[in-house]
């Protein structure tokens, strides 16, 4: 795999995720498409949506994060 640089400063770049914390259990992040919309009690509306796991990348050397949900790996 090529190395990433930063499109800020050039720096290297590391794969990450973004963590999901909830209910005592932790997870990949998703992106879901749409604005968000709540059911009673403020419950996200996710049914029907389209959701992709969000891969993340930080800057070694500035810490700028970049985040992708790719449709299909990459």
């Amino acid at each position: 795999m090529n190395e990433r640089h930063c499109s800020k400063c050039g720096g290297a770049q590391k794969e990450g995720f973004l963590l999901d914390r909830a209910h005592n259990s932790a997870r990949v992040g998703h992106w879901a498409e749409g604005a968000p919309e709540f059911w009673f009690l403020g419950l996200l509306k996710m049914r029907g949506r389209r959701k992709l796991p969000v891969e993340a990348w930080r800057c070694t050397k500035c810490g700028l994060l970049e985040s992708y949900a790719r449709s299909t790996p990459g």
